[in-house]
């Protein structure tokens, strides 16, 4: 027995217990669970693009007359484990659970829990193996390829550096550039990573790293990476920040801002105090940057189109519907639902808004 699953039997007889203490995310629906009241696990809500998805999510089940019984494990793996199983001894109707791992292993664990107790369960943002979800015939894992988000970071930063040569500042032909990445054990964070680096090798570009970063997809984290270069001065050195995600890279904005680099509406060709930025997920705030010039571009991570997905798989199974790519609205997998990631630019940002 794995310790996951020990952990989870650890906690079985005090689930009862912990099903009374532990809160729901936001405001608390009081409702005994029912057919219409589901359970949604979110690793952190301080992770903002994880925020804007539960916005999303919870929005999707107010019009669909759906309750929602949300916990956020604050990245505490124990949390979350207890969550879990309390919330599978109230679930007497077999309703759907969706469960945004701590991390993968933890996913399994869950994945084992429910199947266990006969409950469909719906992943995202972190995927357990494809080996695991094929385990039991009512999981699903909705989110969208990693390796598409890195793809196009590089060719932004491709277009970016052919339009702006003066962006490489120092004249060497060479892109030195510093990694801001997330969790070293999340699959995105080293497939976004990878592919960004190998895409710009694979179309002739030089790149040189100055530094790379685990700032675990935290903004603060970022701005405090960034402001340690600066610190060292180094910041003359970079040429290009590449982040795993939004957050961090408005961390690496506010950072830049400090010592005066990346101040809106900076003049075109002015690169001495400018450091092209790219991140991912499209946040509103995000976006933001990118139309005042201070961000050169990021990559929408739709939750919107995957909260919308995760509902409809839930609604589904509540309505005992057979559950095909029609109704999902795109296709899947082996359970494993793809919502594809989309480019954004100035030159495209009034269609994502």
């Amino acid at each position: 027995m794995s310790r996951f699953s020990k952990l989870f039997t650890a906690v079985a007889a005090a689930a009862t217990l912990a099903c009374a203490t532990v809160a729901p995310a936001h405001a608390a629906d009081s409702t005994d669970a029912n057919s219409n009241s589901i359970s949604v696990f979110y690793y952190s809500l301080n992770d903002l693009f994880i925020n804007q998805l539960s916005a999303a999510l919870q929005d999707r089940a107010l019009a669909n007359g759906i309750k929602l019984r949300q916990y956020d494990a604050d990245d505490d793996l124990m949390r979350q484990v207890t969550q879990i199983q309390s919330a599978l001894v109230i679930n007497k109707d077999g309703a759907p659970i969706i469960v945004n791992p701590v991390d993968t292993q933890n996913g399994i664990a869950a994945l084992r829990a429910a199947r266990q107790s006969d409950v469909p369960i719906i992943f995202f943002n972190r995927m357990p193996s494809e080996e695991a979800l094929a385990s039991y015939e009512d999981a699903w894992y909705v989110g969208s390829n990693p390796a598409n988000s890195g793809y196009y970071q590089a060719e932004i930063v491709q277009s970016y550096f052919e339009a702006h040569p003066e962006a490489d500042r120092n004249k060497d032909g060479v892109i030195s550039y510093v990694m801001l990445k997330g969790e070293p054990s999340h699959q995105d964070s080293r497939i976004r990573s990878n592919t960004f680096v190998r895409t710009m090798l694979e179309n002739g570009i030089k790149i040189k790293p100055i530094a790379s970063i685990s700032a675990n997809w935290s903004q603060t984290r970022a701005q405090n990476e960034i402001s340690a270069l600066a610190d060292r001065d180094q910041l003359k050195q970079v040429e290009l920040i590449v982040c795993n995600n939004d957050a961090m890279a408005l961390g690496a904005i506010n950072a830049l801002q400090a010592e005066g680099y990346n101040i809106p509406n900076t003049p075109a060709g002015d690169h001495s105090k400018y450091i092209p930025v790219v991140g991912i997920d499209a946040l509103p705030q995000a976006l933001d940057a990118v139309e005042r010039g201070t961000m050169i571009g990021t990559v929408l991570n739709d939750y919107t189109a995957v909260a919308d997905v995760m509902m409809r798989i839930t609604e589904a199974y509540l309505n005992g519907e057979q559950i095909t790519d029609d109704l999902i609205g795109y296709q899947s997998r082996n359970h494993i639902v793809d919502v594809p990631y989309v480019k954004v630019t100035n030159e495209n940002i009034s269609e994502v808004r």
